[in-house]
């Protein structure tokens, strides 16, 4: 009816139902030709890569390793969402042709092609060429969800010898993940062997029903309470009737609660009660100053300057002084797009002075900085940092705590007169260290707003690499190499 090129210039308007839904298949097929296009392409920036950057040793080039970083710095994803495009490539073009050619010319999307690549992983060669075309029939007449649904079915009686060879490899991605969403919220969930996920579940029921019947909260808040009292140490679900010691429950026996550690940025008219510019928690993001202030209420705190003299005093105190400073006012890895939180990642001198850099990124700018790699990372100012990516683009990171410590720094917020923004002159803030919630350090990828299971574009969210050398492609996955390797 009409080219893929054309379909904004369709006058929508003016069609029949019959011809709003062959408007609807032409730019969803679109769409999926170009998402093949950008694995296509993704796919072989990493070949490239790894052809070229090999440099075995300590302080060497990993093969292909920051392949990702490029691609999500020129894209504006994040690492973990590049390093899947990158490995989905790779399995349709080692091991599922079929697929491949479907994807390249339209007649299935991203989401199915996961699905295939995920259902096939750990399958022999001779049941892949035996299910590939029937999972291809099948995506064409349904949605991901059943095509899974049918895939593991299939599968399972196709190669019921390997159904325990696929679980003992499947449990090899144990992994559990925290997320970032609104309103300072976060979500919390894994990947786990369904013997241990049922046990999970059973002992939050349990703990659910161990208050009593006048508790106010509904099943699914006593159960998130209640993996936060088992993180706690607590270990059991305190009641809130509010009848104190009437409480029929008020005798079950508890743990104290651990005191792990949380930290909190804010400006000091905020901590004050003069204003509500948000705070920043460090590993999610912004919270309102009225959540700052409640748990500033039992916290201990640290006074940040806006200008640190630090790198006038060599002392040891001074120096740890400083560190801390630089971490609250830097607030994540100065890496453009990179969420890690400066409490999991690194001091390096970057210029003049130092600044925050998770592993995986402290490693690129250190092997940059040797003409290793073809990034090359300079100081601006003492706010902007610089990265010149190796096609040449540049890219500008800036200080992201500081726009929490010092709200006047925040010079991109949108204005909505003076009635609505309040001027700030301060130039101190604190940073508050409030016990009794989960420690930053021990969070796992706990990072900003990212793609997620819904996301149109990139459906990817949890995705398992694959190939091994994948898995440490996002940064809160790398593990850190000896501490020699990291010497600049």
């Amino acid at each position: 009816m009409f080219e893929h090129n054309q379909l904004s210039a369709v006058d929508f308007g003016a069609m029949s139902d019959e011809g709003l839904i062959e408007a609807l298949r032409a730019a969803h097929g679109a769409a999926a030709a170009a998402q093949a296009a950008e694995v296509f392409a993704v796919r072989e920036l990493y070949r490239r890569h790894r052809a070229a950057s090999a440099e075995p040793g300590p302080g060497g080039v990993r093969a292909g390793e920051f392949a990702a970083a490029e691609a999500a710095v020129a894209l504006y994803v994040d690492e973990g969402t590049a390093g899947a495009l990158i490995d989905i490539g790779l399995v349709l073009e080692e091991a599922l042709p079929r697929t491949r050619m479907a994807f390249a010319v339209g007649r299935i999307d991203l989401a199915k092609v996961r699905v295939i690549v995920d259902s096939t992983r750990a399958l022999t060669k001779e049941v892949v060429d035996v299910l590939e075309p029937r999972l291809l029939e099948a995506a064409a007449r349904t949605n991901p969800a059943r095509l899974r649904q049918a895939a593991r079915r299939w599968a399972h009686r196709l190669d019921p010898a390997g159904a325990q060879r696929r679980r003992e490899r499947r449990q090899d991605d144990r992994d559990v993940r925290i997320r970032a969403v609104q309103d300072s919220m976060a979500v919390f969930d894994g990947l786990l062997p369904a013997p241990g996920a049922q046990t999970v579940a059973m002992r939050l029921r349990e703990m659910s029903l161990q208050v009593c019947a006048a508790d106010p909260r509904t099943m699914p808040q006593r159960r998130a309470d209640a993996l936060v009292a088992l993180a706690d140490g607590s270990g059991r679900l305190r009641c809130r009737c509010g009848r104190g010691e009437r409480c029929p429950k008020a005798g079950a026996p508890a743990q104290p609660p651990r005191r792990p550690l949380i930290q909190i940025g804010i400006a000091a008219e905020s901590l004050l009660d003069m204003r509500e510019a948000p705070a920043f928690l460090a590993g999610y993001g912004p919270i309102d100053a009225a959540l700052a202030r409640l748990l500033a209420e039992h916290a201990r705190f640290q006074v940040v300057p806006e200008h640190s003299a630090a790198d006038a005093d060599a002392g040891a105190a001074a120096q740890r002084r400083v560190g801390r400073e630089i971490r609250a006012v830097d607030g994540m890895c100065r890496f453009p797009g990179c969420t890690i939180p400066a409490a999991e990642a690194e001091l390096a001198r970057s210029g003049s002075g130092l600044a925050v850099f998770c592993t995986r990124h402290r490693r690129l700018k250190s092997l940059a900085d040797k003409r290793k790699q073809g990034w090359r990372v300079w100081r601006a100012d003492r706010d902007r940092m610089q990265w010149t990516a190796p096609d040449g683009d540049l890219h500008t990171t800036v200080r992201e705590g500081s726009r929490y410590l010092f709200p006047h720094t925040d010079i991109a917020l949108p204005t909505m007169g003076t009635a609505d923004v309040q001027e700030v002159s301060s130039t101190m803030a604190y940073v508050a260290d409030r016990p009794g919630r989960s420690r930053t350090e021990s969070n796992p990828g706990l990072t900003a707003d990212r793609p997620t299971g819904e996301d149109l574009l990139y459906p990817l969210d949890g995705h398992i690499p694959l190939h091994r050398q994948l898995s440490r492609i996002a940064p809160e996955d790398d593990i850190p190499d000896d501490a020699a390797t990291h010497r600049d």
